[in-house]
């Protein structure tokens, strides 16, 4: 072996390091369209050091020292990678390592002298892939005969954006991933339809980055947050592909639909904008100014002396303005949102308020101060509209749905929650109504009604009328808090007697966590 040879070995090792960090398994044993691992190799020279990632973006790249490499001449580097790429074509056509690829591969030697790129294609693998694609697309998402399994809509979105595969226009691609999230849909599994709806996310967010914005946009810095997108000076609307265009528009509305992150809605109205005022989609502007278009126009815009209302359903926003601080006004408000969920609009969703009162919230702790938390707040001072709050409870409350306008986390809560919180702090009659929403909530990822719970102890106290409500608040939390007001009232013997005889029917899970409410982690001892 001459040293050429030594040194392309040793590039191919450090590329065989690389399909080291992965469990590399035969075509289409870990998923129905997994055909291999890797369909681009990028190879980078640092001095004595070679860098390679199986990922445009790099990750997950790992590191090979190679002496002696840096001194070498720019002739000398050419010939090396002219041998790395006749070893790496032998791979790829070998059946052996079919694993490690997919049926296309791009590699990018970038080497200090000297850089090569070259593209492979297997056609006979192309083929079986777009018959098993065809087929998987059948299944799952028109005859039904096949149920989507975890993790398998990965390699799905993979192929179904490859064009170069599937010969599918834009538009086709948009069909597709719409009625497989129907599919998922149908299954009734919430884990399995949140994990496909980001997958999509993310794989539309590649698409953009990839093919759109560098056919109409320069692009300026390298940081993911720092990106400046320049549009090409000789782009105008007409010079735009309709179907790229379309699935451009369409990627931001999952963005916003499907929503991750609080700046996921912030990037993908910057995109709508780019779509609506540089390249000409007439449905970009649609989103931007009125929503889908789907909800009738009488639906979505209301307007009188006292009340301007506007609702967009791509945002998930409600727009109120109160002209005049009356309970008629805050009623034909409440009534503008009960008809507009009654008739499609997503239940989660955000109230922007413009009013001029005096900013008021809730007496509880805990509570993001947002301006749907305002409104309701302010609606409830009109103990007329108490009637209306609790229909409009019974419209909004959604289990897996919530306010929009606070992050995800501690305080992020149900429809309906500031409703049924203000009610129930206010007349007992509304107990029924409490008692509804927990049994409702999401147990394993709201926390926030925990605050309600110790405000309705302090104003009503521990009794035969209350501990029922207490406890159904207490269990709809896997959140362990201990009210401190209750451990008073069990000093009275007839409240530890009337406690022990609630719970003796109730099943020991039950039992424990509102033991532990009462006593704390010391429940057994005291109870």
């Amino acid at each position: 072996m001459n040293t050429t040879e030594k040194y392309a070995e040793e590039i191919l090792q450090g590329i065989v390091k690389g399909f080291g960090k992965y469990i590399v398994k035969p075509p289409y044993q870990k998923w129905y369209l997994d055909e291999g691992l890797a369909d681009y190799i990028v190879v980078k020279q640092s001095n004595n050091r070679i860098e390679v990632a199986l990922d445009r973006d790099g990750f997950g790249s790992v590191t090979t020292k190679i002496e002696g490499i840096e001194r070498l001449s720019g002739e000398e580097i050419e010939e090396i990678l002219s041998i790395v790429q006749e070893k790496i074509t032998e791979m790829f056509f070998d059946e052996v390592h079919f694993g490690k690829f997919q049926y296309e591969l791009t590699t990018v030697l970038n080497f200090r002298h000297a850089s090569k790129e070259f593209y492979l294609v297997n056609e006979p693998r192309k083929v079986e892939l777009k018959e098993r694609f065809d087929r998987y697309v059948q299944e799952t998402t028109i005859d039904g005969s096949r149920k989507v399994i975890e993790n398998e809509w990965i390699s799905f979105l993979d192929k179904l954006f490859d064009t170069n595969l599937t010969q599918y226009t834009e538009s086709q691609i948009i069909e597709v991933a719409e009625k497989y999230m129907k599919s998922i849909e149908a299954m009734g599994n919430k884990k399995y339809l949140k994990e496909y709806r980001s997958s999509l996310i993310h794989r539309a967010g590649k698409w953009k980055k990839a093919v759109f914005m560098p056919l109409y946009y320069q692009v300026k810095g390298n940081e993911k947050w720092n990106k400046e997108y320049i549009l090409k000076a000789e782009i105008a609307p007409e010079k735009v592909d309709a179907e790229k265009l379309k699935l451009f528009v369409q990627q931001a509305l999952w963005k916003i639909k499907y929503k991750q992150y609080s700046w996921d809605v912030k990037f993908a109205c910057e995109d709508l904008e780019r779509a609506a005022n540089e390249l000409g989609s007439e449905k970009a502007k649609q989103y931007l100014k009125k929503g889908t278009g789907e909800l009738p126009d009488d639906l979505i815009h209301y307007k009188d002396s006292g009340l301007e209302a506007d609702a967009n359903d791509v945002f998930a926003t409600i727009s109120l303005k109160i002209k005049q601080e009356t309970a008629e006004a805050y009623g034909k408000a409440l009534d503008f949102i009960i008809a507009l969920l009654k008739g499609g609009f997503a239940h989660s969703y955000q109230i922007k308020l413009s009013s001029k009162a005096p900013k008021l919230f809730l007496d509880i702790k805990g509570l993001a101060k947002s301006s749907t938390h305002r409104f309701f707040a302010q609606a409830l001072q009109y103990e007329a509209l108490h009637p209306k709050l609790e229909e409009y409870t019974k419209v909004a409350m959604k289990e897996f749905e919530w306010y929009t306008d606070v992050e995800e986390g501690e305080k992020s809560c149900m429809p309906g929650s500031y409703a049924v919180f203000g009610l129930g702090l206010t007349n007992k009659k509304y107990f029924a109504l409490v008692i509804e929403y927990f049994k409702l909530v999401d147990d394993e990822h709201q926390m926030v009604h925990k605050h309600f719970v110790s405000a309705l102890i302090e104003l009503y106290g521990f009794s035969a009328e209350t501990l029922p409500v207490i406890y159904e608040g207490v269990i709809s939390s896997q959140d362990d808090v201990v009210f401190k007001p209750l451990i008073e009232t069990m000093q009275n013997a007839e409240n530890k007697a009337l406690l022990d005889d609630f719970l003796k029917d109730k099943e020991d899970y039950y039992q424990e966590a509102m033991y532990y409410a009462v006593y704390g982690k010391n429940w057994k001892k005291k109870k």
